[in-house]
């Protein structure tokens, strides 16, 4: 369980002040709101990114506060991929677990077979969906999502919304989406709030 307890942040003006969240095991947010309203900002405050102004962040019961980015426990997922040229999927892969079984990761996000394929030949979709692997990978307790779908076109984005909120189901993993657009916020998530 994800609680976040008056979180405020500010930088040349207050982003949020006194921000309450929980989420429940395999619970999905949607948190949109125009561009600079704090939407990014709150995620990388929970993540470790930044640090908040005031509040606490809470994963199980713990306070991860003080803990680094890569201790937390909290997969983060932008809105380029990023992945590294110089190597293949599978050598991207590897990063969020060495042992892992990348197999199984490539199938469940229908990549079956892109171990070898050089990432700069990969569709933007396609890219997503190893960086979404690489993050499921790690076995993440929270996994954040800051504007994924949006570089990609109508269509193929709300294939990869269904499937992303599928896999999610399926782990129980909580999950916070930023987004721009209220109708993939709405296929996505179990509730939207706006900031």
């Amino acid at each position: 369980m994800l609680k976040c307890s008056g979180l405020s942040k500010s930088f040349e003006k207050k982003l949020f002040s006194d921000l309450d969240l929980e989420l429940e095991p395999g619970e999905i947010l949607a948190i949109t709101g125009p561009s600079g309203c704090g939407k990014t900002t709150l995620l990388r405050c929970i993540c470790g990114l930044d640090k908040p102004d005031t509040g606490t962040v809470f994963l199980n019961d713990q306070n991860i506060g003080s803990l680094d980015t890569e201790m937390r426990g909290i997969g983060m997922i932008f809105q380029q991929p990023v992945l590294f040229p110089h190597l293949s999927v599978e050598g991207n892969l590897r990063l969020g677990d060495k042992n892992g079984d990348i197999e199984s990761a490539l199938k469940e996000v229908g990549l079956e077979n892109f171990e070898q394929r050089n990432v700069t030949s990969l569709s933007g979709g396609e890219g997503q969906r190893v960086a979404l692997a690489r993050a499921l990978l790690a076995k993440p307790k929270v996994l954040l999502l800051d504007e994924p779908f949006s570089s990609l076109d109508e269509d193929l984005a709300m294939k990869l919304v269904s499937d992303v909120r599928s896999i999610l189901k399926q782990r129980g993993c909580p999950a916070i989406l930023v987004t721009h657009n209220r109708i993939v916020a709405e296929k996505f998530a179990d509730s939207v709030i706006s900031m």
